[in-house]
């Protein structure tokens, strides 16, 4: 998993200020600081992190650390929390119940910057060498998502909870960002937008972008017009876009792969994730080298 953190603070300069701070101390992380209200919100639901250091008080803001915590896991099933604050007595009873969720790696007290940096870089590492050597939450928390979003009897909500899903997936593999619910030029809905920001040359060879069409269907089969419906908005893209994805919690019919071969010399290229290849990342602990494989045995050489 990359190692991203996101620092969260209502106070611009202090937010900059440990952002720079620990990038320095710790190179091989990404770091990002958000301090505005939208800027935070917009970052919880698109950016991929799966560690943020959240202030606990927020003057100002509609919401303070505590209620942000709180939105982080249910909208972040694997990512964590470390609480900075100089007020942890007024928020003793509130901070109780956030300990309770399992997913605070630690709460501490703002000190002198010198001090403070080499403990909270070394929290930062303990976390993350926890993770490489158990990876096995991340994956159950994406097998609990799916399960939900394909039991979600709202039909509305079975949309959005399988969008959400497949956009923790993808974060999983190690995309930075992914978009949703964006409408391209011509105005056709895309129901995911994925920013091909990995340093990978097989994956670059796909264009700046990746979208994905996400069909929580578990009953009605993807068919033969999903498919072309869902090449042409990729054709839309003007090459901006060369890899598609068709996922959904169902299955494909024989004769959507049918026209899938039919249209292979076209530069552009389809992969389908049903039920086994979506089991299958979930289950990955090297989720990006799996991705690599799908393609692979289904889209490279076609």
């Amino acid at each position: 998993m990359r190692k991203n953190v996101i620092i969260i603070d209502d106070v611009k300069e202090q937010a900059e200020g440990l952002d720079k701070g620990l990038s320095k101390v710790l190179p091989d992380y990404s770091f990002e600081n958000y301090h505005s209200e939208q800027e935070i919100l917009n970052a919880i639901e698109n950016r991929f992190f799966s560690l943020a250091i959240l202030d606990i008080r927020m003057d100002g803001f509609s919401f303070d650390g505590i209620e942000l915590a709180k939105k982080i896991f249910e909208v972040n099933p694997f990512a964590h929390v470390i609480i900075i604050s100089a007020f942890k007595d007024e928020y003793f009873l509130r901070l109780k119940d956030l300990i309770l969720t399992g997913k605070v790696v630690d709460i501490q007290d703002k000190e002198d910057f010198d001090t403070w940096l080499p403990k909270l870089k070394g929290t930062i590492e303990k976390y993350y060498e926890n993770i490489e050597k158990d990876p096995s939450e991340i994956n159950n928390a994406l097998l609990q998502y799916y399960s939900e979003a394909k039991n979600e009897k709202d039909t509305f909500r079975k949309g959005e909870k399988f969008e959400h899903f497949m956009s923790l997936m993808f974060q999983s593999i190690g995309f930075n960002q992914v978009l949703k619910r964006v409408k391209d030029q011509s105005l056709n809905e895309v129901d995911l937008i994925i920013r091909n920001d990995i340093e990978d040359s097989f994956i670059g060879k796909f264009g700046k972008y990746i979208l994905v069409e996400c069909k929580n269907m578990p009953v009605t089969k993807v068919n033969k017009n999903d498919f072309i419906v869902f090449q042409n908005k990729l054709k839309n893209t003007n090459g901006l876009a060369e890899l598609g994805i068709i996922a959904t919690t169902g299955y494909i019919t024989k004769n959507t792969y049918i026209e899938a071969v039919r249209e292979s010399g076209e530069s552009r290229k389809i992969l389908f994730l049903s039920n086994p290849e979506i089991e299958k990342l979930i289950k990955a602990d090297n989720k990006l080298s799996t991705f690599k494989n799908l393609i692979d045995n289904q889209v490279k050489d076609n």
